[in-house]
């Protein structure tokens, strides 16, 4: 189940190692200037269902100071289903750039 732009920043954040959920909250917020913030329903339901597709995968935790934290990383489906989304996004970006009469980038 795609779960639309939550999914993808969460898929985002776990592109660059792995994270437990308020580490990814943290990193959603960062990499968006703050102008997404995922709550705790919305990520963990994004986090249950991009595991239960196969996506992220649950992970020990390397943090020795909170062990009950639970960490999640990408699979290689899930690096594949971002390689996807970033694709349609970047066509998506061009049709709209094309529709505003701004130049569209090469290959798009």
């Amino acid at each position: 189940m795609w779960s639309g732009p939550a999914s993808l920043y969460v898929l985002v954040s776990l592109s660059h190692g792995p994270r437990h959920g308020l580490g990814i909250a943290d990193d959603v917020s960062a990499f968006t200037d703050g102008s997404v913030i995922l709550g705790p329903g919305t990520l963990y339901r994004v986090l249950r269902d991009l595991a239960e597709d196969g996506h992220i995968r649950r992970v020990d935790s390397p943090d020795e100071d909170h062990p009950h934290r639970k960490y999640y990383e990408l699979t290689g489906g899930g690096r594949d289903q971002l390689t996807r989304a970033l694709r349609e996004l970047e066509h998506v970006a061009a049709a709209a750039r094309r529709g505003l009469g701004g130049p569209a980038p090469e290959g798009a």
